[in-house]
């Protein structure tokens, strides 16, 4: 009975394992299918004329994830502000729900939901094409890292999106395998009325990552490497 057992139980690890590798080599060839040859020689004057909406996550009472003396709030207007002006130097018009240290927050009992809500009004009136909400992660133990991408399928659009930004933050940290995930219960992208994406930039609680995060370099090379997927994104869109 015993030696059954443990039979059982390695062809349920195999099983697992094959199913895992079979998982990691269909969102290659998704990559591959969505990220062409063309990606690395990408035009950035493509996004001249485009809309694009930037959503820094938190703000004012509502500091988000606090960790090694990282503050989320800080950390997703410093990126987006950085992203912002790198799109508009090529021309794209930015709109962002915040530009400094503020919140949405109504007195009472659902502030917070007012806070999303009148973020995605901002978004659904801004004029915009796609969206970005730029977050930091946060969870116990600080083990995990990885910058993601998190979409709602409501927008065929917004998967594609999501897997583009997913490839070109493969390197942050430098060896992250996270994937896309696809979340219909997030609020903000349950709002809006356009394609979009929700960035986590990595976990603050893990040290090294929160480093990282804090570092100017870091963050500049991150919104560059999103500034060139959203470049991708509007000139494959361009084609069809």
């Amino acid at each position: 009975m015993y030696m059954r057992l443990i039979t059982v139980r390695k062809a349920s690890v195999k099983r697992v394992i094959m199913l895992s590798v079979t998982m990691v080599v269909l969102h290659f060839l998704a990559m591959q299918y969505i990220i062409g040859d063309d990606f690395e020689n990408v035009d950035m004057s493509v996004l001249a004329g485009h809309t694009i909406a930037i959503d820094p996550g938190h703000g004012g009472i509502d500091s988000g994830a606090n960790a090694n003396n990282v503050d989320e709030k800080e950390i997703t207007l410093i990126i987006s502000t950085k992203l912002a002006n790198l799109l508009q130097e090529h021309g794209a018009k930015v709109v962002l729900t915040r530009e400094t240290d503020i919140d949405y927050y109504t007195k009472g009992k659902g502030g917070k939901r007012n806070d999303l809500l009148e973020r995605a009004k901002i978004i659904n009136h801004s004029g915009a094409e796609l969206y970005v909400s730029i977050h930091c992660n946060a969870y116990r133990g600080g083990s995990l890292s990885g910058a993601q991408v998190f979409y709602n399928p409501k927008f065929e659009m917004s998967k594609a999106l999501a897997t583009k930004l997913q490839y070109v933050l493969k390197d942050f940290p430098p060896g992250n395998k996270r994937q896309i995930k696809e979340d219909l219960h997030i609020l903000l992208l349950n709002e809006i009325n356009i394609p979009g994406v929700l960035v986590e930039a990595g976990y603050l609680t893990n040290k090294e990552e929160a480093s990282l995060l804090a570092d100017a370099q870091y963050q500049q090379k991150m919104v560059e490497n999103i500034a060139k997927a959203l470049a991708y994104h509007f000139y494959k869109n361009a084609e069809r």
